[in-house]
């Protein structure tokens, strides 16, 4: 057999492999939203946005494990406050650099500290726009909350859409508490951590200390020598 017809083959040999994996059979299990868990070979439209295990339909063995997908609102709002978070987080960082390199040559106490409020501005902006949007998201579920204790008591049904509103504020108030918990956290880890820099700058300008930086700053800039 040529080397022409021999590459032939083992390109189709490939091929039927590749077609007979895609046809491989799979079996669902997911929960639907009233709780009940479904069994199928066969995923509903409806369920294709739901967390869920899929399993090959020959060997029984887990072939994957999807998680629930965010809608575009919830994708919109992660993205953008990741986007913060990290944004102000890597000012810090910057910042805390810039800080261990040049602490020797602060003038005064008063520069010291105005680099730290330099160091903490952004943080402290993302944290109160954290708890402005969790007070607002809270305020809409109690207003939805209310006119569908109005229209309970009519005996009117309740919309679905208005439940699945309270359902989705409530999980966005949820992960935006969490990461304002992290970025508070950050915040007074950084005023432990200025606290600690403001002792070591004053025993630096006092003369009680050697002029060398801690153990934890020398990985920093080298310092250059204190302004006389």
């Amino acid at each position: 057999m040529s080397r022409c017809n021999q590459l032939l083959v083992a390109c189709l040999g490939l091929a039927l492999i590749g077609a007979g994996q895609a046809q491989e059979k799979k079996i669902y299990r997911w929960v639907d939203k009233s709780g009940k868990v479904h069994i199928s070979d066969q995923l509903p439209p409806e369920a294709v946005d739901q967390a869920r295990k899929e399993y090959s339909a020959s060997s029984g063995t887990l072939k994957g494990d999807v998680q629930h997908q965010l809608t575009p609102a919830e994708r919109a709002l992660a993205q953008q406050q990741a986007q913060l978070e990290a944004e102000a987080l890597a000012q810090a960082e910057k910042a805390k650099r810039i800080e261990q390199g040049m602490m020797i040559n602060f003038e005064t106490e008063q520069d010291l500290q105005r680099s730290f409020d330099e160091r903490t501005d952004l943080l402290q902006q993302t944290i109160t726009s954290l708890k402005a949007s969790i007070q607002s998201r809270r305020a809409v579920i109690i207003s939805i909350l209310n006119e569908l204790s109005d229209l309970e008591l009519q005996g009117k049904p309740l919309p679905e859409a208005k439940i699945i509103e309270v359902k989705s504020n409530h999980a966005l108030i949820t992960k935006q508490g969490a990461q304002m918990a992290r970025m508070s956290k950050n915040f007074e880890a950084l005023k432990g951590e200025f606290a600690a820099t403001m002792e070591r700058y004053r025993q630096l300008k006092s003369g009680s200390a050697a002029l060398a930086l801690p153990e934890a700053q020398a990985t920093a800039t080298p310092a250059q020598a204190p302004r006389q």
